[in-house]
């Protein structure tokens, strides 16, 4: 049944009209961001798919998926930030956000926020609870919106575009998007890890006399 579910996703989205269209893509990525296990990506491949059948435009998908996927991560970090960590008491949360995960989003938010909301869009199992506890642990609003904005600038046109090119092969598409996101997840911890490098090496490093 799980294993079935990127095809059914797909399936869903065919045969439906442009306003359905946009709304069904805009609903799913609301509840994707509430961390119901519905595969995020499955669903921009899918409005790709979509825009290259003409139902959608290809800058239709692009604007309403990321409406979507900042809405469903930013109703989650403000209600981290109104209501604190009573929030993971709340029926279906206490469900989604287990003591496990809240712990582990919590230790890597410690180590550094504006880093970890930018990777954690790449970490589907871990993108809620720490966009969550960013909120109960009072991540500037900016750092959240700049660090998620701009992941989402890079994994939402990524994802369209492999639907909107590679659409009408689905398995190699399904396969593709798998071996995307490791490659995504490593080249940004990567680049991210060699920047931090990069500017202790320079703190260390005495100015020059010229």
């Amino acid at each position: 049944m799980i294993k079935d579910l990127p095809l059914r996703i797909i399936e869903l989205f065919q045969g439906l009209g442009t306003v359905e269209a946009y709304i069904l893509i805009v609903s799913i990525l609301l509840f994707c961001g509430f961390g119901l296990p519905i595969p995020e990506d499955i669903t921009l491949i899918s409005a790709g798919i979509i825009s290259a059948s003409g139902t959608i435009s290809f800058e239709g998908a692009l604007i309403i998926s990321f409406i979507g996927v900042m809405g469903g991560d930013s109703v989650l970090f403000f209600l981290g930030k109104k209501y604190g960590r009573r929030v993971y008491t709340w029926p279906v949360f206490n469900k989604i956000f287990t003591p496990e995960r809240v712990n582990t989003a919590e230790m890597k938010i410690r180590k550094n926020a504006k880093y970890i909301c930018f990777v954690a869009r790449f970490m589907p199992g871990l993108r809620a609870p720490i966009f969550l506890t960013a909120g109960t642990m009072g991540v500037k609003t900016s750092t959240f919106v700049l660090a998620d904005g701009g992941a989402a600038l890079i994994s939402v046109p990524v994802w369209i575009a492999l639907g909107h090119w590679f659409g009408h092969n689905i398995d190699l598409v399904l396969q593709t998007a798998k071996k995307i996101n490791s490659v995504l997840l490593i080249v940004i911890v990567l680049l991210i890890v060699g920047y931090l490098i990069y500017r202790k090496f320079r703190k260390q490093t005495p100015n020059s006399i010229t």
